[in-house]
This record gives structure tokens, sequence and C-alpha cells, in this order.
């Protein structure tokens, strides 16, 4: 028998008292471990999704940083012969020429990848509201990149291309473009730097 206070309980009683807080305490401590676990799964995943998102804002900079400058080269070529032509009669205006701008690489040849931005999105990863706007905002901006390649692409692919009676019109129209597109180019790549200082500092 145990005394407590006014209150005389038999060994039992006692034995299933403590049998019942052990219970109780083993269940409450497979509960937390078991949340906990959950935890740190969530956030080594959310810390694995934003690595790629940084590896793959980094890749997405160097193709721009590959092309931007051969772009301008288009643009410059562009816009030094419209200089030179400017007081030139329309009509003496030899047939536009593409390749006359642009060398073995097209306008083109790479890509900007979105799958860290994809998956992202699809996921129900604990990502907290400031860097996933932030991620949002990198990729949404690559976007227009991409709508201007796409842009250049199809009037290069235009059917009135060669027409010598526009052949002036298509100067000016393939320089806007290409302008736009470097223009685009320039703007993400500065946004990319400031992307990537701000979460690399973090990580550090």
């Amino acid at each position: 028998m145990v005394r407590i206070g006014k209150w005389t309980l038999s060994n039992r009683a006692v034995d299933h008292s403590i049998q019942a807080v052990l219970i109780f305490a083993s269940v409450f401590l497979a509960f937390w471990l078991n949340d906990y676990r959950i935890q740190v799964g969530e956030q080594r995943a959310t810390e694995a999704v934003v690595e790629a998102v940084v590896s793959e804002v980094s890749a997405n900079k160097a193709v721009l940083e590959r092309w931007a400058p051969y772009h301008r080269e288009i643009s410059e070529r562009l816009e030094a012969r419209l200089r030179d032509d400017a007081e030139a009669d329309p009509g003496e205006w030899e047939p536009f020429q593409p390749q006359a701008y642009l060398d073995q690489r097209g306008i083109f040849q790479e890509i900007l990848t979105y799958d860290s931005w994809e998956y992202l999105r699809q996921s129900d990863l604990r990502l907290d509201i400031h860097r996933r706007l932030a991620v949002n905002r990198i990729f949404r901006q690559q976007e227009y990149v991409d709508e201007a390649v796409r842009e250049v692409v199809g009037f290069l692919n235009g059917r009135e291309l060669f027409d010598p009676e526009l052949a002036q019109q298509n100067h000016v129209m393939f320089c806007r473009l290409m302008t736009e597109l470097y223009h685009q180019e320039m703007a993400l790549l500065e946004n990319y730097r400031r992307f990537l200082e701000e979460f690399e500092g973090e990580d550090g």
C-alpha cells in the first residue's frame, strides 16, 4: 500500500498509474519524433529545391552571358546599316539578307530552363513567401526573353522576308526586334545577379 496524503493506494493501482504514464509518454514521444522527422524531411526537401533553383538560375545566367554580346553585335550592325542608308530611297535598298548579320550560331541555339520552378509550383514545400515570390519573379522575367527570341525567329520565318519592296522595312523591324531582345537579356542578367547574391548570401 502507498499512502498519498489522505489517500491510500494499492501497489497494483500505483503500478497501473505508472504504466499509464509511461504509455502516454511513449505515445507522445512517438508522435513528437514522427513530427520532427517530417519537419526535417520537409526542410531538407526545401533546401534541395532552393539549391536547384540557384543552380538553374546560374546556368541560365551563363547562357545569356554567352549570347547577349552576340545579339548586341547584331543590333549594332543593323543600326549602322540604317544610319548609313538613312537618306537612301526605299526602292534603292537591296533585299534583306539575315545572313549578312548572323553567323553560324543563328539567333539562339541554347535554351533557358524552368525545371526547378515547375517543381516548386507543383510541390507543397514550405518555402517562405519572400523567397517564393523572388523565384516567381525571376522566372517570369525569363519568359520575356523567351518571348523576344520567339518574336525574332517568327520574323525570320516570315514569307515576306526577301521581298525587295520591304527591304528597308525589314531592316528596321529586325533591328527593333534584336535591340529589344538584347535589352531584355541585359535586364534579366542584372536581376539574375541580384537574385543569386540574395539567395547565396542567405546560404552563407
